[in-house]
C-alpha cells in the first residue's frame, strides 16, 4: 500500500479528537507562563490549529480570549464543547484562506501545527492579524535523547524493523529541522522582530497503554493500515512489558519560539 500523502496525514488528526486530548496533554505550565509574561492577559489571541483545545484551555485559564482556526470539523466541535465556559470561538478551515481582521489580536499562538501550513501564506496572515507590538508564539515538542532514551529506542526499533520499516527515528529528526527552518523564516520576516527561543525540558513516565495511545496520535502511525498498526503496537507493547517492566521513561524538550510585530 502506498504511503499516506501529506494531506492525508494532516487530516488524520480529525479522527482522534478524544484520544489526542487525553494522550497529548497541554504544553508545560512554565512555557505557558512565559507566553503570558510576553503578552500579559487579558488579551485577544488567534490560535492556529487548536485541535481538541489542549493548549487553548490553559491559555484561557490565564485570561486570554481566543478565536481559533482549525482544519478539522471534529476537532473544532470537540474544542467548542470542551471550552464552552470560556471566551473561545473556532471556525473550520485553513488559516491561509481565513478572512481575518487586520490588526485585531495581541497574540497569535500555534502548538505543534505550524509545520502543516504553507509557510509564506501563514506568516502573511500572522503579520496581517497582529496589532503593532503584538506577538507570535510557536510551541513545539522535540525529543531529548538521554542514555535511557537511546536504550528504549534501540529496543523498540526492533518492532519497527519488523512491522513498519517506513517509520524511522529520522522522521522525528526531520521535524526538528523543520522547526529550525520555521524559526529562521520568522526571523527573516521583515514585519517581525525580537525573535527568541526558550527551552523547557520535560520527563514523561509511560505505561504500556499510555505509550501506545501517544503513538496513535502521530500522523505517520495513525495513517498505517489498521492491521499493520495493530501488529506494530502489539510488538511495542510486548517490548515495554518484557524488557522494561511495563514502564518507560522518556525525555523531551518543549520549544517556545517568540517574535513581536513591529
Amino acid at each position: 500500500m502506498p504511503a499516506a500523502t501529506t494531506d492525508e496525514r494532516r487530516r488524520s488528526f480529525d479522527q482522534m479528537a478524544p484520544l489526542y486530548a487525553r494522550a497529548r496533554g497541554a504544553p508545560p505550565p512554565a512555557l505557558l507562563d512565559a507566553v503570558a509574561v510576553f503578552v500579559p492577559p487579558p488579551a485577544d489571541a488567534l490560535e492556529i490549529g487548536c485541535g481538541p483545545g489542549n493548549a487553548s484551555l490553559p491559555l484561557l485559564e490565564r485570561g486570554f480570549r481566543i478565536h481559533a482556526v482549525e482544519l478539522g470539523e471534529n476537532l473544532a466541535a470537540f474544542a467548542r464543547e470542551r471550552l464552552a465556559a470560556f471566551p473561545f470561538t473556532v471556525e473550520v478551515g485553513k488559516l491561509e484562506d481565513a478572512s481575518l481582521q487586520a490588526a485585531s489580536v495581541d497574540l497569535v499562538v500555534c502548538s505543534s501545527a505550524f509545520h502543516w501550513l504553507d509557510r509564506e501564506g501563514a506568516l502573511r496572515q500572522v503579520v496581517k492579524v497582529l496589532k503593532p507590538a503584538g506577538a507570535l508564539a510557536l510551541i513545539w515538542g522535540s525529543p531529548r535523547r538521554t542514555t535511557e532514551d537511546n536504550r528504549v529506542d534501540e529496543a523498540i526499533h526492533a518492532a519497527y524493523r519488523a512491522h513498519a520499516p517506513e517509520i524511522s527515528r529520522q522522521t522525528v529528526d526531520r521535524l526538528g529541522g523543520k522547526v529550525d527552518e520555521i524559526g529562521q523564516a520568522v526571523r527573516d520576516t521583515p514585519e517581525l522582530c525580537d525573535f527568541e527561543e526558550r527551552l523547557f525540558p520535560q520527563t514523561h513516565l509511560f505505561d504500556r497503554q499510555r505509550y501506545l495511545d501517544t503513538l496513535a496520535t502521530f500522523s505517520d502511525h495513525a495513517t498505517l493500515p489498521a492491521e499493520q498498526r495493530a501488529r506494530l503496537f502489539e510488538a511495542i507493547g510486548e517490548i515495554i512489558d518484557g524488557q522494561f517492566g511495563g514502564r518507560v521513561e522518556r525525555h523531551s524538550t518543549a520549544r517556545l519560539q517568540l517574535a513581536r510585530r513591529r
